[in-house]
C-alpha cells in the first residue's frame, strides 16, 4: 500500500481544533500547509467535515437543539439555538466551497489522464500518482519507471525516470529534467515542451526530449513528421525531420544531425552465497561485441557495463569464468546471476518488456576482452547475417529470464537443470556464456541495456553459483 505523505494522526488533531474552533495560529499555519502540498490530506479534511455536518443535521433534523435529548436549559438555548445551528449549517458549507476553490484547483481544472505507470517509484508530487487519474496544473517527479500522460489535447507524453514534468495546459509542459518520448496526433499541432534550454514545438509528429543530467544539455531526435526547436537565448530555430537530431545548451543549438543508433549506484550486493554448499565464480573475463559507431567515432560504449541490444546493430554481451578447479561430479546445481542497471543510453519506451537469452558455447574458443569484436568474437554472425542473430549451431540455451519495460535496476538471470548440465559437461575448463536480448526494439533509438561488468566500481560482476555436491563419508 502506498504510504500518506502527510501525518494523518496530526491531521486528526487539527480538525478536531477547527471542529471546536480551538486553532492556535500557528496550528492553523500547519493545516493550511498540509492542505496545500497533499491531495490525500485536502480528501481526508472534506470528509470529516462534511461527516460532521451530516451528522448534526441528522441528530438535530432541522429541530431547534433544545428539544434534543441532553440539551442545556431552555432558557439558556431557546434563544439563539436555531440561530446557532443555520449558522453552523452555512459555515460548514462555506468551508466546504472555499476548499474547492482554494485547495483543489487543479482536480477542478484537469487536461490530463494519467494512463499508465510501469514499474514507477515516486517522488515528492504534488498531483495525483494512481492510474486513471485526472491531472491539471502540477508537477510530477518520477524517480524510477516508466509513466504515460494523455492530455485533453490528444497529445501522448511518456516519461522517462528519473524525471520531473510540471504540466501547464493541454498543449503546453515543462521538461525539468530525464526523457519524454512523444506523440502528437493532428488534433494537438503546436504541441510544445520546454526545457531549461529548448523550446520544442511539434507540428505532427512523433519524437523525444531528453535532459542530459549533469549538463543539462537538451537532446531532440525526430522519428515522424517535424518539430521546430528555438534556443531561448539566442533565439536561434532549427527544423528537424524524421531521422534528424540536434542539441541545445546553455549558450548555443547544435546544427541538424542526422539520427545515431542509438547516478549514484547503489552499493554492491552480490549473489547470496545460500549456504557452504555454494561456491561463487565471477567472471575473469567479460565484453560486449556490436559496437556502434557514426563516422568512425564508436556511440553507445560503456567500460562498466556489458550492453546488450537487439537493434540495426544487435549487441550481445559475453562472459568468460574459470572453472578449471572444478570436477564435473562436484555440480549439483547453477545460478547465474547478473546486475542490470541504467545505461542512459536509448528510450526504455520503445522496447516492451524484453526477453533475454542465456546461450552457452560449446567448443572452446579463446578471446580476448580487450580485442573481441564482431569480426572474431565466436558464434558472432558475419555482416551479412547480422540480423540473424548468433550462429546458434555453435550454442546451448541455457534460459532465459525477462526485465520489464521501465525497470532500471535490479538482480536477473538463470538456473536449473539446462545450465547445470552444461557447466557439469564442462567443468575444468574455461568457459563462455553469450547474453543477448531477444526482443526487438519498437523502431530505432530503443533502449540500451547494461548489465555490470567486473570492472564496475560499485556492482558486483555476473556470478555462477555452483551448489557442490556432498562428500560422501
Amino acid at each position: 500500500m502506498k504510504p500518506m505523505d502527510f501525518d494523518k494522526n496530526r491531521l486528526l488533531e487539527l480538525i478536531a481544533g477547527v471542529l471546536e474552533e480551538d486553532l492556535t495560529d500557528a496550528d492553523r499555519e500547519t493545516l493550511n500547509s498540509m492542505l496545500r502540498k497533499s491531495t490525500e490530506a485536502r480528501q481526508v479534511y472534506l470528509q470529516h467535515t462534511h461527516l460532521h455536518t451530516r451528522l448534526h443535521l441528522d441528530y438535530t433534523a432541522g429541530q431547534v437543539t433544545e428539544f434534543m435529548p441532553g440539551a442545556t436549559s431552555p432558557k439558556k438555548s431557546s434563544r439563539f439555538s436555531g440561530i446557532q445551528f443555520t449558522i453552523m449549517a452555512a459555515a460548514a458549507c462555506l468551508v466546504l466551497i472555499a476548499l474547492f476553490a482554494l485547495f483543489r484547483p487543479s482536480e477542478m481544472n484537469t487536461f490530463v489522464t494519467l494512463e499508465q505507470a510501469k514499474s514507477v517509484l515516486w517522488e515528492n508530487n504534488d498531483l495525483p500518482t494512481t492510474e486513471g487519474a485526472r491531472l491539471g496544473g502540477g508537477t510530477l517527479r518520477v524517480a524510477e519507471g516508466l509513466v504515460t500522460l494523455r492530455f485533453d489535447s490528444g497529445a501522448e507524453v511518456t516519461l522517462e525516470a528519473p524525471a520531473e514534468l510540471t504540466l501547464v495546459d493541454e498543449m503546453h509542459c515543462i521538461l525539468l529534467s530525464g526523457a519524454a518520448v512523444t506523440y502528437v496526433p493532428d488534433s494537438a499541432i503546436g504541441f510544445r515542451i520546454k526545457t531549461p534550454y529548448a523550446d520544442v514545438v511539434d507540428f505532427g509528429t512523433r519524437f523525444s526530449v531528453k535532459i542530459d543530467p549533469t549538463s543539462n544539455e537538451t537532446y531532440t531526435q525526430v522519428y515522424e513528421g517535424l518539430v521546430e526547436v528555438e534556443h531561448p537565448k539566442t533565439g536561434k530555430v532549427a527544423s528537424l525531420r524524421a531521422g534528424e537530431r540536434n542539441s541545445a545548451g546553455i549558450d548555443s543549438m547544435s546544427e541538424v544531425l542526422q539520427e545515431q543508433d542509438g547516478s549514484d549506484w547503489p552499493a554492491t550486493i552480490g549473489p547470496a552465497m545460500r549456504d557452504s554448499e555454494w561456491k561463487s565464480f565471477e567472471t575473469n573475463k567479460d565484453s560486449y561485441v556490436g559496437r556502434a559507431f557514426i563516422d568512425n567515432v564508436e556511440v553507445h560504449r560503456s567500460e562498466t557495463l556489458l550492453l546488450v541490444k537487439n537493434g540495426t546493430v544487435p549487441r550481445y554481451s559475453y562472459l568468460g569464468f574459470d572453472l578449471r578447479d572444478l570436477a564435473p561430479k562436484q555440480i549439483a546445481d547453477a545460478n547465474l546471476t547478473l546486475n542490470f542497471a541504467p545505461t542512459d543510453f536509448g528510450f526504455a519506451s520503445l522496447v516492451p518488456d524484453a526477453t533475454f537469452s542465456v546461450y552457452g558455447l560449446l567448443a572452446n574458443q579463446t578471446w580476448n576482452e580487450d580485442s573481441i569484436n564482431k569480426g572474431n568474437a565466436p558464434a558472432f554472425p558475419p555482416n551479412r547475417a547480422i540480423r540473424n542473430g548468433l550462429d546458434k549451431s555453435k550454442l546451448k540455451k541455457l534460459g532465459s529470464f525477462v526485465i520489464e519495460q521501465g525497470v532500471q535496476r535490479g538482480e536477473f538471470g538463470i538456473e536449473g537443470e539446462a545450465l547445470a548440465t552444461f557447466l557439469h559437461e564442462h567443468a575444468g575448463s574455461e568457459i563462455t556464456l553469450i547474453v543477448g536480448r531477444d526482443t526487438k526494439e519498437i523502431e530505432r533509438d530503443g533502449l540500451v541495456h547494461g548489465f555490470a561488468s567486473r570492472r564496475h566500481p560499485k556492482l558486483a560482476p555476473p556470478t555462477l553459483l555452483i551448489r557442490l555436491e556432498k562428500a560422501e563419508d
